[in-house]
């Protein structure tokens, strides 16, 4: 699953730059957080102080899950909505659709969502049970790898460029569904902060 996982984390990240496009506020909060680290690269050994950086990539796969669909296969004869569905008949999760529609706040944009109740730490129960990466029995083995990955990425950006925003108009940006969900037309413009 490392070849699947890597465009799967590129795209996560890729919008995630976006998000961080429209939200200044929160890329400016992530860069602090990367800061605070006080050293370059961000490791792994790092991660457990990277808590804020970890819920964006969390809240992107939420909002923007990079997969668009999630079929299971029904076992049994199941009531769906009022509706008998049965067995061998395959049901398809639009995850975009769910993820926003059974969160609070639907399509707003709050990796803060994904803290515990003091907000110091990545509530692991919540993140553990995203449903971008599936579920039960056939949750994807690559999630743990996915978000490790993703906010080391993420933190090494933040800590490298400032200012990162797109080059034109970011409501140009669309998504592109093939196998995964990219965005198109985003075109980013980084300054770096350190020679």
């Amino acid at each position: 699953f490392l070849i699947a996982g890597s465009e799967t984390t590129a795209m996560t990240v890729a919008w995630c730059l976006y998000y961080f496009c429209l939200h200044p506020d929160i890329q400016d909060r992530a860069r602090a957080e990367v800061d605070q680290l006080g050293h370059d690269p961000p490791t792994i050994g790092d991660l457990e102080k990277l808590p804020f950086v970890e819920c964006c990539i969390l809240e992107t796969l939420r909002v923007q899950p990079v997969a668009g669909l999630l079929p299971h296969e029904c076992v049994e004869t199941t009531a769906l909505d009022g509706k008998q569905i049965q067995p061998g008949t395959v049901v398809v999760v639009m995850l975009r659709k769910a993820m926003t529609a059974l969160s609070e706040g639907g399509t707003q944009f709050k990796p803060e969502r994904w803290l515990d109740r003091d907000g110091s730490e990545v509530d692991r129960l919540r993140a553990r049970d995203h449903l971008g990466f599936g579920g039960g029995p056939r949750q994807c083995p690559g999630q743990s790898m996915t978000l490790k990955e993703g906010t080391i990425l993420l933190a090494t950006i933040l800590r490298h460029f400032d200012r990162i925003r797109h080059s034109s108009d970011v409501s140009i940006v669309r998504r592109k569904s093939k196998i995964t969900h990219e965005p198109e037309n985003l075109e980013l413009v980084m300054q770096r902060r350190f020679t």
